[in-house]
């Protein structure tokens, strides 16, 4: 049941989110050696795992063979260890989001539960860990830190990946462009692919723009990590990302648009951005070849269609359960062996999100994604029309945006629930902050025209 009672961090109310966020407050934050260790499991989910000096093809990293094989079981175990120590330390809050948010537990149960019929098991086991981990760590996170404060996290952890991404370019090509993926003029920094590059730059550019500092050097550090990420993605050279940061700044601008009208008026906002989308659906069905030329691809998505073609015969195989976690794609073995050899294409993903959860645990993987991102769309149009309080208000754009683009990003390239993907973690940390602040709207008492109060001495605290 959910419960009002007295303030939390996490969850405070209006008053205490000024108190938070003012200068001493932000000073607190980064004076405790908590919010610095945090930043190193942050990073290695930034990272993908990847050292910055491997340049490899992407495709194949995710084979491991002998002893890299061993190393990564290993760095898998370290990396769930990292994650548990700040778990342990509020294992009750986190207890608490985990009953609230039983479909994104339930996924890493149901891989564990399908383990038997993988195609690797210790594969699937070692990577079902991480993704645990990685999950409770976006718990805590949500537990312990406002939005105001997580952003500033991800400005922060944005600001030295997006910087040390353009030093790597400019000064160590042979690391930071993508060489081996056969686009030597596009960057791909400390990341381990060029696209890659440009999905976390996007995402720490929603971060940095739905930000709002409290001090000057905050403020300096906002605006130089907007300009940051906007010279990466340009030089990712990544189509997609392209793409979604004209979705995103349109998004962005309609809603700020629109924030201090009435509450109908967001009806009118989602009337524009659903006719813009679909004039873009119209176009790629009428006139496919003059889209794809904008986002310089040709009519097979670059070769996306032949890989899905492949992928559907394997997923009509074994519809159910799936080939396993994170156990299908394994290079010259097993069925991921025949794609390659249809498509003649190392691959390393199907290019499709939706498409990798069916091959790893069937039907029922994809219908827990779908409602995930169901609940996620109906969490963030009820906060939207019946929230009236600016900063939850820009919070809840913010977790929408990240829903929107995840759900985009994932039609031609791949990471739902992938274990040491950031952009999977932020996507649970949207659908965690739509759903609390869903409750706590659910909470407040309303007055007889239906508006809801501004609730000022109180606040959720569905955790404890």
């Amino acid at each position: 049941m959910v419960t009002v009672q007295t303030l939390r961090p996490a969850y405070a109310s209006d008053n205490t989110r000024q108190r938070t966020n003012s200068p001493a407050a932000t000073d607190s934050l980064w004076s405790r050696a908590s919010t610095w260790g945090l930043m190193l499991p942050l990073l290695y989910f930034a990272l993908d795992g990847v050292s910055p000096f491997v340049n490899g093809p992407a495709s194949m990293r995710a084979v491991s063979t002998g002893g890299s094989a061993l190393m990564d079981r290993l760095n898998n175990v370290l990396i769930l260890g990292g994650c548990m120590i700040f778990v342990i330390r509020r294992y009750r809050s986190v207890f608490r989001l985990c009953e609230h948010m039983k479909l994104v537990v339930l996924f890493p149960a149901l891989a564990l539960l399908f383990c038997p019929v993988s195609q690797q098991v210790t594969r699937t086991i070692s990577s079902d860990s991480v993704l645990l981990g990685g999950i409770l760590l976006i718990f805590y996170i949500m537990s312990l830190y406002t939005v105001n404060e997580v952003l500033e996290l991800f400005l922060v952890l944005g600001t030295g990946t997006i910087v040390a991404s353009i030093l790597f370019a400019l000064v160590l090509p042979q690391y930071g462009r993508d060489l081996m993926g056969g686009h030597s003029s596009a960057w791909k920094g400390i990341f381990s692919a060029k696209n890659y590059l440009g999905n976390m730059a996007l995402f720490f550019l929603t971060a940095a723009v739905s930000y709002r500092p409290r001090t000057p050097f905050f403020r300096t550090l906002r605006v130089s990590q907007i300009i940051f990420c906007l010279i990466a993605i340009a030089f990712s050279r990544a189509a997609t990302t392209y793409m979604l940061t004209t979705v995103y700044i349109a998004y962005a601008v309609t809603l700020n648009a629109v924030r201090g009208f009435r509450k109908k008026d967001y009806f009118v906002a989602f009337i524009l951005l659903f006719v813009a989308f679909a004039s873009v659906v119209a176009i790629a069905m009428l006139q496919p070849n003059f889209l794809f030329s904008l986002l310089g691809k040709d009519a097979t998505l670059t070769g996306r269609t032949e890989i899905w073609d492949a992928v559907a015969g394997s997923i009509a195989k074994h519809p159910l359960l799936g080939y396993g976690y994170q156990a299908f794609w394994l290079g010259f073995k097993g069925e991921s062996y025949r794609i390659i050899l249809t498509v003649t294409w190392a691959l390393g993903q199907a290019q499709n999100g939706f498409l990798d959860v069916m091959l790893e645990l069937g039907i029922g993987g994809l219908i827990i994604v779908l409602l995930l991102f169901a609940f996620a769309f109906r969490d963030a149009v009820t906060c939207l029309l019946r929230s009236y309080d600016e900063a939850r208000l820009r919070a809840v754009e913010w977790y929408f945006a990240i829903v929107i683009l995840t759900l985009i990003y994932n039609l031609d390239e791949s990471f739902l629930f992938e274990p040491r993907h950031l952009g999977s973690l932020m996507f649970i940390l949207a659908c965690v902050g739509l759903k609390v602040e869903r409750m706590r709207l659910r909470s407040l008492p309303t007055k007889p025209d239906g508006d809801f109060r501004a609730d000022r001495g109180r606040v959720i605290r569905p955790l404890e």
